[in-house]
């Protein structure tokens, strides 16, 4: 039986962060994806104890890093819907719908885990006050 569900784009956000992360240095790649890792077994585990962040959406900030897990819970069931960067513009954290039959992430397009992204692709930094 799953324990959560995901969108299948969230993979590529997951590629796209991780592929940044990995471009800086490999260890920050790996640290990033641990606690990507460690976030969602937390929304697995104790999903009602993250906040509400628009609707039935919640957010769950990763450890050391300004990303966000994007999830609602139906039925005790956490459907992961994104991974976003916390400075995004929050307007298109929301407009994706779960397709009806989904299970594991997908795989990432071939270019996203090769790091082929573009300037555009690559998640945006926060700006310095």
């Amino acid at each position: 039986m799953a324990t959560e569900r995901y969108h299948p784009l969230f993979a590529v956000d997951l590629a796209t962060a991780c592929a940044y992360y990995d471009s800086i240095a490999r260890t920050l790649g790996n640290r990033f994806r641990a606690n990507v890792r460690s976030i969602i077994q937390s929304t697995i585990e104790r999903p009602e104890s993250f906040g509400r962040i628009g609707g039935e959406f919640r957010g769950a900030l990763v450890d050391w890093f300004p990303y966000v897990v994007v999830f609602t819970v139906d039925d005790d069931l956490p459907s992961i819907f994104g991974l976003r960067h916390a400075a995004s513009d929050r307007s298109d954290w929301f407009g994706r719908t779960m397709p009806a039959a989904s299970g594991e992430p997908a795989e990432a397009p071939e270019s996203a885990s090769r790091g082929d992204s573009t300037m555009e692709d690559q998640p945006r930094r926060p700006r310095d006050p």
